[in-house]
């Protein structure tokens, strides 16, 4: 069982930077250039063009399933 955790573990991703609509869908830029295509979770579209904090597991090269999406201030 340990190893199926850790399995999840590595598969586990939590990126920050700007949320955008694009043509392959919502993605998350981060300030190193890195665009993340969001998979499974239509953010709320006040946070287009914002800052975010994604959190999910890492689905492809470039996609992130991810579990939520929030402000990165509360």
């Amino acid at each position: 069982m340990d190893g199926i955790l850790e399995l999840i573990d590595m598969n586990r991703k939590r990126i920050t930077g700007r949320l955008e609509q694009t043509p392959r869908g919502f993605a998350v830029i981060t300030d190193a250039g890195e665009r993340w295509v969001i998979e499974d979770c239509v953010p709320d579209s006040a946070l287009l063009g914002n800052n975010v904090i994604a959190e999910g597991v890492v689905s492809g090269l470039d996609r992130l399933r991810a579990a939520w999406i929030g402000s990165p201030t509360a």
